[in-house]
């Protein structure tokens, strides 16, 4: 632990909300997460919610006519959107146009983390529709949100963030281990309090706590499925050099690829490319 890291004595989420501010969720967001768990919910409401937001519009309409989402009809006004892409779907466009608002600044460190999200998300939720197709919107903001923790440390103390990286490129340390020596708690706490903030269900701070060990998940078959599932787009991610990467990563095997994906390493990436160009926030 670094010379001004606080006292040990101290509980471990006070400490990380001392250390780091953690950023609120943006309102579309938020509005959007309440509509959600309204029994009375439909597409009318959403649509309204939506609609205060231009660029957010943009986006959704952006994804409705991807190669991810899209059919063989154009799509050109937000009802006829929300009904292609559904509820949950677009919940995951929000969110993910969200996250993207939550940088505080976009530079190469900051983009290679953005791509590494995006490219989780997107093939978490192929993984899943594959798999299991009710946990595959559930898979794709896991995927999205598994490694926010890492944008909030890079966010409040980027030079520290970078001594991370050092460490584990030049001395060979474990990730865990050099985020320990510099902050004294680790990128998966601080995800699972940022989310615990953001009024994600319980499930989701277990999961980002537990990330790197998801036996301890076991208690609950679908968040189990669901991690392992994060875990295998991680490492496809690893192999194919989407976003950051941990010189220790355990990238998965070609033949791993192959049982989990029906699709090639260009056909992958130029899905994620149109996904990300949803998403981002030059519209």
């Amino acid at each position: 632990m670094s010379e001004d890291a606080t006292p040990s004595n101290e509980n471990l989420e006070d400490i990380i909300l001392k250390t780091c501010d953690l950023p609120v969720l943006p309102a579309t967001a938020q509005k959007l997460m309440s509509l959600m768990a309204d029994p009375n919910a439909n597409v009318d409401k959403l649509r309204k919610i939506v609609m205060t937001d231009p660029g957010m519009t943009a986006k959704i309409l952006k994804i409705a006519n991807s190669a991810f989402y899209g059919g063989y009809r154009t799509i050109q006004n937000l009802s006829q959107a929300i009904m292609r892409l559904g509820f949950r779907a677009v919940e995951n466009i929000v969110m993910a146009g969200s996250m993207k608002g939550v940088y505080k600044r976009f530079g190469l460190t900051e983009k290679l983390l953005w791509e590494q999200s995006i490219g989780a998300a997107v093939i978490a939720h192929m993984i899943a529709r594959r798999n299991s197709p009710s946990e595959a919107e559930d898979a794709f903001v896991a995927g999205l949100l598994h490694d926010v923790g890492n944008v909030i440390l890079n966010n409040e103390h980027p030079d520290k963030f970078s001594e991370v990286m050092e460490k584990v490129y030049n001395d060979g340390v474990s990730y865990s281990e050099a985020e320990m020596e510099v902050f004294g708690f680790s990128h998966r706490e601080v995800g699972a309090l940022v989310v615990r903030k953001w009024s994600f269900p319980e499930t989701m701070e277990m999961m980002l706590r537990h990330f790197d060990d998801v036996e301890k998940l076991s208690y609950n078959q679908s968040l189990y499925d669901v991690a392992k599932i994060v875990n295998v787009a991680d490492r496809i991610c690893m192999k194919f050099g989407i976003g950051w990467r941990s010189p220790q990563a355990d990238a998965i095997s070609d033949e791993e690829f192959s049982e989990v994906l029906d699709i090639t390493q260009e056909e992958l990436l130029e899905l994620i490319e149109n996904v990300k160009a949803g998403v981002d926030t030059d519209d």
